[in-house]
């Protein structure tokens, strides 16, 4: 199963199905658990009929996981009940706009997070502490940050623009000759750097056989 479908479950469950029933290893204080049963409940009435039957897909989805899986899905489970509510908050408007994300945006969003984790645990570090940071930002601060970082990529497309004009421009000035011998370099590269990814994913899938 895709890291995003394993995503799904959790922060599906998580979210919507907040309910000491999903775990009887769990005990919370008789007032706490009422609270989350009354806003599960209260949840669930606001679903639609597609979100409710959505919701039970992923139910199935989850008793249909083998026990590891099961069981790192609880640790989640059970770290998000410990959230404060405000996180809890949070993370479901997170889910929700998740949920509403096209495919391509899905699969970018994967790509990052798998990008993430191979970091490693210093610049993770790093990382997170930048993004606390930006939440501790006052919204004009915040503001002020996304107007300097859209200007930074907006003059980066511009130079791109104009890097890519003057190429084409010398390209015009050049002669038939010096043109096909361009072309000709470009091939080569390109079939070079095919070659050395070819290579390279032999190498890493001959090495997960050798582990095996």
């Amino acid at each position: 199963m895709k890291l995003i479908g394993k995503a799904a479950i959790a922060l599906g469950l998580a979210a919507y199905l907040l309910t000491p029933r999903a775990s009887s290893q769990a005990a919370q204080p008789s007032a706490m658990a009422a609270q989350n049963e009354q806003e599960a409940g209260e949840r669930w009435e606001k679903m639609s009929p597609q979100e409710k039957s959505e919701m039970r897909e992923r139910f199935q989805r989850w008793k249909n996981l083998d026990p590891k899986e099961k069981a790192d899905l609880q640790e989640k489970f059970d770290n998000w009940r410990k959230l404060p509510s405000d996180e809890r908050a949070a993370a479901r408007r997170n889910f929700e706009r998740f949920q509403k994300l096209t495919p391509e945006d899905r699969e970018r969003l994967q790509k990052r997070w798998e990008e993430y984790r191979k970091l490693s645990p210093e610049r993770r570090e790093v990382i997170k502490r930048r993004m606390q940071a930006l939440r501790d930002m006052s919204p004009e601060k915040r503001q002020e940050l996304r107007q300097k970082l859209m200007e930074r990529r907006e003059r980066r497309v511009e130079e791109n623009l104009e890097r890519r004009d003057k190429m084409r421009e010398n390209f015009d000035k050049m002669s038939l000759h010096e043109k096909q011998e361009l072309r000709e370099k470009l091939r080569d590269r390109k079939e070079q750097n095919r070659f050395e990814e070819k290579r390279r994913f032999r190498d890493k899938s001959q090495g997960g056989r050798d582990k095996e």
